[in-house]
């Protein structure tokens, strides 16, 4: 997968686009008014792409993954969709 993210600086007007390949396994996708698509990356941990139309960007939890908890409270649908159960916040395993 490809995207290119692009960002406002907030010191000026000047709009900067990074171009993002990902080599990890994709899950899957979810698509309502938004795309969502789930990668799993290394050490149990997935990252989200969300693309608006417009805006597109990674959900990583500053670089860390998202763990299965955190997909269940910030991207509930895109979490039962592609994980295959339903993800609670505080599920423990």
């Amino acid at each position: 997968m490809t995207t290119t993210v692009e960002q406002l600086t907030s010191l000026s007007d000047t709009v900067q686009t990074v171009e993002v390949k990902l080599r990890d396994e994709k899950v899957g996708s979810l698509t309502d008014k938004d795309t969502h698509t789930l990668y799993r990356v290394p050490g149990d941990a997935y990252v989200a792409h969300v693309d608006e139309g417009e805006e597109s960007w990674l959900e990583t939890n500053h670089g860390q993954g998202l763990s299965e908890a955190m997909l269940g409270t910030f991207f509930p649908q895109l979490a039962e969709a592609c994980v295959g159960e339903q993800v609670f916040p505080n599920k423990f395993r």
